[in-house]
């Protein structure tokens, strides 16, 4: 085994940067290796401001890349002295229109300019409605402009929180400057509700129905002098995408929101005419902007360095302001000291096992709570040559659209397969399907009715085997004794991808008695019958059984039975793969497909809620000569990242139209090159994201809900009003994550030019959804597994 500290950015004496990670699919390259230091910067000390913290490093010193913020602009707010600029033309506008989930917003198109010029590119309103989240600093009276265009004349309606502020009229035949006061009374810190109703649709080329077209906004204070159209990403960008420079345009700001991480810095080279000043300044809740840094131009490249080591793990903003004239930034990043990752001989990956374990929650193993009662002794075995993700999450909290997330890597809005009778649509590739047409032999042993051949999951697989739809026996000793015998079955002369569902956490919680003993109570003289545990849950939901608190504890004592029942035949597959000298070369994949609740939030069961309790699920994954340093990775990551992450694994070609990233490179000891997000949903009003410690909840536009997870896991006290900046920030990347599904609003559209007259990136391939019939045979299997019609999660 060697210990290696992986990859890392080398430091030249004056603290620039000039090399760095390598670059993940689709992102801009953040590395300048190739470079000499010479065609970066100059070697010439700063001119410091009145804040000393700019400073050249003394020695070389290596550093890893945290956040690139040139090669993710679309992250970054943009502000123009004290107002706020939104540019609905821009990749980073789906910030602030969730992405279009509930808003009403719709596509972009580019209107053709009179005379030479690009046109402009705006947001098209399909209906008559936008919702729109207006992020105001200050309480109090505040001026919106807006720059649109109402497809047809007529009226338009301006409401904020619910109340109507103003009543306009839209020309429809050109784009028109509108300005407005935002009475105090309406106005809150922090998120508002912005409502903008037209009474008329109408038509151009290219657009056949629509209300209104939105250009930019400006959200100021009173009486903030008028000003024109926002710089464009292009310009922002400084030259063509992926070069890694920013420029802040005089007298305006980028901001960009960050959780600080341990030993983080600010690094960049500073190029500007002599005279002009750079400023950083941290914005945080519940205090005023604190100064960090100045830096006054001397005409020639300087480096820029500032320690943020004063700020670690707090949620803020850092605003690089441009006073005097315009700032370039080279290689603008946040850097942190490299990890040190044990790595063994990293060897070829033939074979994948994905062992998904039903309905089983996180904190019910000791990777996720070291204090949990549960014995788990075959998991700690694995885990001796695995790594853990501890801040994985499930993108839905019932089985069957978290499965196809899981083999398709598409969330749950882009494959559709979301209701009780809903199938994965046929032009929905699975993993299965994607590794047979590259010489792999695929087989499933799925002891979960929803994940059948009635609702698409058939598709790819060599071997398919449903116990369910089979009407076979469940329990693991079954499917593990079952996938034993395949693996010696199959053909050996090919690589094979195995998943294996298995059941046993799930309703009806019928675990052995040797198990039950462990954890209950043997005088146990209640109403919980194991047999009966699935209707039993029912009745609790609709409040026909009260159970009191042995019934509760046994209750749970039988699901935490099962999960130790199902460790031991877990470990004879683990088992069954050295004694065949396959596991040196098979990855494997252990995690779930949502959690359960145990009156955590006042309900049992799953498929209701989107606490964590139902949505942080376990993901552990042992690649040989990769995860033999135990590692414990704490990126968000989820369920629709496995399928790339596979792909990435093999060496396999990962497909551009997927909605997850692999974390191989997190597994090497690598970082992305900004803070990872794992986002969820149920059914059409929740959604929810997760990033470093916190998060965000938002239930259709009305409610919304921000907690840190780290401090409390029970997601209890709720943030979204004390913390303003830290819930922009994750709404800001919930949006920009949902308009991934269609890869309009991606850095991979700013890096293409994609917006500004700039060619259109095509669009990810769109599903419509498939419906199947459930009939009574299917719904009798279903009522078995504890699913109560076919509606039933």
């Amino acid at each position: 085994m060697r210990l290696v500290r992986l990859p890392y950015v080398l430091v030249t004496t004056f603290g620039l940067l000039v090399a760095c990670r390598h670059a993940s699919p689709g992102e801009p390259a953040a590395a300048a290796a190739n470079q000499p230091p010479e065609a970066l910067a100059e070697a010439a000390s700063p001119t410091h401001g009145e804040h000393a913290p700019v400073a050249p490093a003394a020695e070389p010193e290596p550093v890893q890349v945290h956040y690139d913020l040139a090669a993710h602009l679309e992250r970054a707010e943009l502000r123009d002295g004290r107002s706020l600029v939104i540019d609905f033309g821009e990749p980073g506008a789906a910030k602030y229109t969730w992405g279009g989930w509930m808003s009403g917003t719709g596509d972009d198109h580019t209107f053709p300019a009179e005379g030479e010029g690009d046109g402009v590119t705006s947001l098209i309103i399909p209906g008559k409605v936008a919702k729109l989240p207006l992020p105001i600093d200050e309480a109090g009276a505040a001026q919106l402009t807006l720059r649109m265009r109402g497809l047809r004349e007529g009226p338009l309606t301006v409401h904020l929180n619910g109340e109507t502020v103003a009543n306009l009229k839209l020309e429809g035949d050109d784009f028109q400057t509108l300005e407005l006061e935002l009475p105090a009374k309406h106005v809150k810190r922090g998120e508002n509700l912005l409502q903008l109703r037209a009474h008329r649709t109408g038509s151009v080329r290219g657009v056949p129905k629509a209300s209104m077209a939105l250009d930019w906004a400006r959200i100021s204070p009173p009486g903030t002098p008028a000003a024109g159209a926002p710089p464009s990403s292009t310009a922002l960008l400084d030259g063509a995408p992926g070069q890694g420079r920013l420029r802040v345009p005089a007298e305006h700001a980028l901001g960009y929101s960050l959780q600080v991480p341990p030993s983080a810095k600010l690094q960049a080279v500073v190029r500007a005419e002599a005279g002009t000043r750079l400023e950083v300044v941290a914005v945080r809740d519940g205090g005023p902007a604190e100064p960090l840094a100045s830096l006054t131009a001397s005409g020639k490249p300087q480096p820029l360095r500032v320690d943020l080591g004063g700020l670690v793990d707090q949620v803020l903003r850092l605003d690089l302001r441009a006073r005097g004239g315009d700032v370039v930034l080279v290689r603008p990043a946040v850097v942190v000291p490299p990890v040190d990752v044990a790595l063994g001989d990293e060897r070829p990956i033939k074979n994948v096992i994905v062992v998904l374990i039903d309905t089983l929650r996180a904190d019910k193993l000791s990777p996720y709570a070291a204090d949990t009662r549960v014995q788990t002794p075959g998991l700690s075995t694995f885990l001796k040559t695995a790594a853990v993700m501890t801040n994985a999450r499930t993108q839905e909290n019932w089985t069957k659209p978290s499965v196809a997330t899981l083999l398709s890597s598409l969330l749950p809005g882009a494959h559709k397969a979301v209701t009780g009778d809903a199938k994965v649509p046929r032009s929905v590739e699975l993993l299965p399907e994607l590794l047979r047409d590259r010489g792999c032999c695929p087989g499933s042993f799925i002891a979960n009715g929803y994940v059948s051949d009635k609702f698409g999951f058939k598709q790819g697989w060599h071997t398919y085997r449903n116990y369910i739809r089979e009407g076979r026996r469940t329990k693991a000793q079954y499917v593990a004794a079952d996938v034993l015998d395949w693996l010696d079955k199959r053909p050996q002369d090919k690589p094979f991808l195995l998943y294996m569902h298995t059941i046993d956490p799930h309703v009806p919680y019928r675990p052995p008695k040797s198990f039950v003993s462990q954890y209950a109570d043997p005088g146990y003289n209640g109403k919980v019958e194991p047999g009966q545990t699935a209707k039993l849950l029912e009745k609790i939901k609709v409040g026909s059984f009260k159970p009191r608190k042995k019934d509760k504890r046994y209750l749970e004592a039988l699901y935490d039975a099962e999960i130790s029942y199902h460790d031991v035949h877990f470990a004879a597959v683990m088992e069954g793969l050295e004694k065949r000298g396959i596991a040196d070369e098979t990855m494997v994949v252990i995690t779930s497909d949502h959690g359960e609740e145990f009156w955590d939030h006042g309900s049992v069961g799953h498929g209701h809620s989107v606490y964590d309790e139902l949505l942080h699920i376990p993901l552990i994954v042992r690649i040989p000569g990769v995860t033999e340093g135990k590692q414990r990775i704490e990126s968000a990551v989820g369920l629709v990242d496995i399928m790339p992450t596979i792909l990435d694994a093999l060496g396999q070609e990962i497909p551009e139209d997927l909605s997850g990233r692999s974390f191989l490179p997190e597994l090497r000891g690598d970082t992305a090159t900004a803070p990872r997000t794992a986002v969820a949903g149920f059914m059409k009003g929740w959604r929810t994201l997760a990033v470093g410690d916190l998060k965000y909840i938002q239930r259709t536009l009305s409610g919304t809900w921000l907690y840190d997870v780290a401090e409390d896991p029970g997601e209890t006290e709720d943030l979204a009003k004390e913390r303003p900046i830290a819930l922009r920030y994750a709404r800001g990347l919930l949006g920009l994550s949902l308009a991934q599904q269609d890869g309009s609003h991606t850095p991979a559209a700013v890096a293409s030019g994609k917006r500004k007259g700039g060619p259109k990136k095509a669009k990810k391939k769109q599903h419509k959804q498939e419906k199947t019939v459930i009939d009574p045979e299917t719904e009798k299997q279903l009522r078995a597994l504890g699913y109560v019609g076919s509606s039933a999660k």
